[in-house]
């Protein structure tokens, strides 16, 4: 194991309460519609189009827009981008980092790249 592995493995400690906090309420809603959306925006670099979002979390665009609003309405989604046409939502950035240590923790190979896996 070279330095920079154990230093990332620092940074992502599980024992962490907001971490173990954060995985309690991720297993007990882990197929709720928002969970997924939330997971789905938190791997992503930008923002995602409400089209996007549901061709990848497997939902209706209707049912992703109510979802949106509920978590934009407690502070979880922003959004990023907005035109008549076309609305652009991203996670905010501290939940973000919230998630996506909890996935590196609990799930290490779920964010795995393309360059890593081949």
């Amino acid at each position: 194991m070279n330095l920079l592995r154990k230093k990332e493995e620092v940074v992502v400690d599980c024992k962490d309460e907001a971490l173990q906090f954060l995985r309690r309420i991720l297993e007990m809603y882990q197929n709720d519609a928002k969970i997924r959306i939330l997971l789905y925006l938190a791997d992503l670099e930008r923002p995602a189009s409400i089209r996007k979002i549901a061709r990848n979390v497997g939902m209706s665009h209707k049912n992703v827009i109510k979802h949106l609003d509920e978590l934009k309405n407690v502070g979880l989604v922003e959004v990023a981008y907005k035109q008549s046409n076309l609305t652009l939502y991203k996670i905010t950035d501290n939940i973000r980092l919230w998630v996506l240590s909890f996935i590196r923790c609990r799930f290490p190979n779920l964010l795995a790249t393309d360059s890593e896996s081949g």
